[in-house]
């Protein structure tokens, strides 16, 4: 090998170390940016996963943490998940026994008022002359009272109709206002 190609030579080898140091610098450079992206993807999608946590009504961190939120299950013997609401499954560990009582003495109790409501409120008509229901010793009723409790009676009926007036407007607000709760909330 005389010089020229000795020369031609390491011109060739130190043109392959040239474009090998340039390629090194452009991937560095590359994985930067990768890397920056990367960051900014990873954040992005924290951001979603914490709007998808707090729709759901879960903990913001819910989905963004490092292990995913355990599914909430019916029954641990049955598998099914549970699509109750969390009032409901709060209402499950409030009071249990006596909040159930009270709930179906509530409902016993409207039921035996509606009833009493509907019985007729004027009384009955004498028989004979004598008082139905009568017992053998009671004493006998003049004629004056019975008049006095027929308008007693009337009044009596009026005051209940002003009451159940009353409480149909009371019904009529609670429900708006929880109406517009449940909006409020969704």
């Amino acid at each position: 090998m005389d010089s020229d190609e000795l020369k031609a030579k390491a011109n060739e080898i130190f043109n392959i170390i040239v474009q090998l140091e340039q390629d090194k610098y452009d991937y560095e450079q590359r994985k930067l940016t990768q890397e920056l992206d990367l960051k900014e993807l990873k954040e992005r999608q924290k951001a979603q996963l914490r709007q998808k946590a707090l729709k759901r009504g879960l903990d913001p961190e819910a989905f963004s943490g490092k292990y995913p939120p355990p599914i909430r299950m019916y029954s641990k013997y049955e598998r099914r998940t549970d699509t109750r609401t969390y009032d409901d499954r709060k209402k499950l560990y409030e009071g249990g026994w006596e909040v159930i009582r009270a709930e179906s003495l509530d409902a016993i109790w409207k039921e035996k008022y509606e009833e009493w409501s509907k019985r007729p409120s004027k009384r009955l008509p004498k028989w004979f002359g004598e008082r139905p229901g009568k017992k053998a010793g009671d004493p006998e009723t003049p004629e004056g009272e019975e008049g006095e409790g027929e308008e007693a009676a009337l009044e009596e009926e009026e005051k209940q109709a002003k009451r159940k007036e009353i409480r149909a407007e009371q019904e009529k607000k609670l429900n708006q206002q929880k109406k517009e709760e449940e909006e409020k909330q969704k």
